[in-house]
């Protein structure tokens, strides 16, 4: 073997040597980047890349309601602020007592948050419904009827009392199936003020 091929094999193992003795250190280097990139991504995706569904951490399915007043409510148009929708009947006295937590929240943070009570019954009328209203200290937000209950299905709704907050950009961030205490309300909402 010649002088000028050994050394040749002596430069390319000391190249390979080398390049192994750095490679460790490299990607432990580019592994740490990626983390802390990935740690410093935001936690909650944008409305745009969510699921529509009726789950936490979906966006919310749009409806529009005929409303007490006489005008429709469309959930798509109200984002911008924290939405609370209670799915109820004009004859349900479990439901009172969230409405009436309900009408509190609206007191206290007034246009900082859509609140709509949604009579899902489709017997249910006007006057009826006022009824269920003033039971319910008459309280000052959207109440609505789904009088084909396609918002009912949509929802997926299974018993009355059924409460879903929204946050400003309609992605559901709380739901249960049951009466909501106003403390319980109002703590979820506290979450989603800036």
């Amino acid at each position: 073997m010649s002088k000028k091929s050994s050394r040749k094999r002596t430069l390319q193992s000391k190249s390979l040597s080398n390049l192994f003795k750095w490679s460790l250190p490299i990607a432990l280097i580019l592994a740490a980047l990626g983390i802390w990139f990935g740690l410093r991504s935001p936690l909650q995706p944008s409305s745009s890349t969510v699921q529509s569904g009726v789950n936490v951490g979906n966006v919310a399915p749009d409806f529009t309601v005929p409303t007490l007043e006489g005008g429709t409510f469309v959930l798509s148009e109200n984002r911008g602020k924290p939405t609370i929708i209670l799915f109820m009947a004009y004859w349900c006295g479990n439901c009172i007592p969230e409405a009436r937590a309900l009408a509190q929240l609206k007191n206290e943070y007034g246009e900082q948050v859509n609140i709509i009570a949604i009579d899902v019954d489709s017997s249910s009328t006007k006057e009826s419904l006022e009824q269920f209203q003033q039971a319910a200290d008459n309280g000052a937000y959207v109440w609505a009827f789904d009088n084909g209950m396609q918002v009912l299905n949509a929802y997926q709704v299974r018993s009355l009392d059924t409460t879903l907050i929204l946050d400003k950009n309609g992605i559901v961030v709380y739901r249960d199936e049951l009466p909501t205490a106003y403390e319980t309300l109002k703590s979820e909402l506290e979450e989603l003020q800036p």
